[in-house]
């Protein structure tokens, strides 16, 4: 679809709704035409996760428990989301979404390699005991545990990225809560706070969601790569993950941005 072929329907942007969809859509062809170097990597990210989706989602199936496929899946899905929110300036909604993808993406590691656990995923009890005893295994402390013992740099990663996906889109934080509030003063001096839900592309806010994005997709690829090693062997994602890495540190560098 080209913007030849885009007719706006009658009323569009006159409410509340269909104007911050319209102005978002504005900030995503803007990041695109004007910030194309976080544009190219968080499309960098996007093609290797649709690499590996385009490889495990023949396996659904043809497998008895597609669980850890389908949770991939959906963290393959959800960092489509962030990739929008980020690049519509939609930061802090970012952040939520980036927590699922990690939590998706390490849940799907752990079903891969656990055919047992698998099973118990469906089982959740009712019986308090066994309950207190099921959610020991599946919360995401004991699963980034576990991790740390076959990948502990990963595993600190993961930890890092989820924690910081908390303080911005959930816990009390300073810079999260204010930046989406912006005080306006008026002429005759009185002063006015509006809420601002999307925020500048090149401001810091807009960088550090950008990099929290690719490192959240980098995650999801690593793990990835451990629950599915045969799939990771033939998409070379070893050297595919090294190419990011590089990229990203270099885009730092150039954007001035650490």
């Amino acid at each position: 679809m080209t913007n030849k072929s885009i007719v706006l329907p009658k009323n569009w942007g006159d409410d509340p709704l269909s104007d911050f969809q319209a102005k978002a859509f504005e900030n995503e062809l803007h990041t695109f035409a004007s910030i194309p170097q976080w544009q190219k990597i968080l499309l960098d990210v996007t093609s290797v996760l649709h690499k590996c989706s385009s490889h495990v989602i023949k396996l659904v199936l043809k497998t008895d428990e597609p669980s850890a496929i389908l949770l991939f899946l959906t963290a393959h899905s959800q960092y489509l989301a962030l990739a929008r929110s980020v690049s519509a300036g939609h930061c802090l909604a970012a952040y939520p979404t980036g927590r699922v993808v990690v939590e998706s993406a390490l849940y799907s590691w752990y079903l891969s390699t656990n055919t047992e656990a698998a099973l118990r995923w469906y089982e959740k009890p009712t019986n308090k005991d066994d309950l207190k005893q099921w959610s020991n295994e599946f919360n995401f402390s004991s699963l980034t545990n576990r991790l740390s013992k076959i990948n502990k740099d990963l595993a600190n990663s993961a930890k890092h990225l989820y924690q910081f996906a908390i303080d911005f889109g959930a816990h009390p934080n300073k810079d999260a809560l204010y930046s989406n509030v912006m005080r306006e003063r008026s002429e005759d001096g009185l002063d006015t706070i509006l809420m601002m839900y999307l925020h500048k592309k090149e401001g810091p806010l807009f960088m550090s969601t950008a990099k929290f994005a690719v490192e959240t997709g980098m995650i999801a690829i690593c793990l990835f790569a451990l629950g599915f090693p045969d799939i990771a062997k033939s998409l070379n994602l070893t050297q595919e993950i090294s190419r990011l890495a590089t990229n990203l540190s270099s885009l730092q560098k150039i954007t001035k941005f650490e």
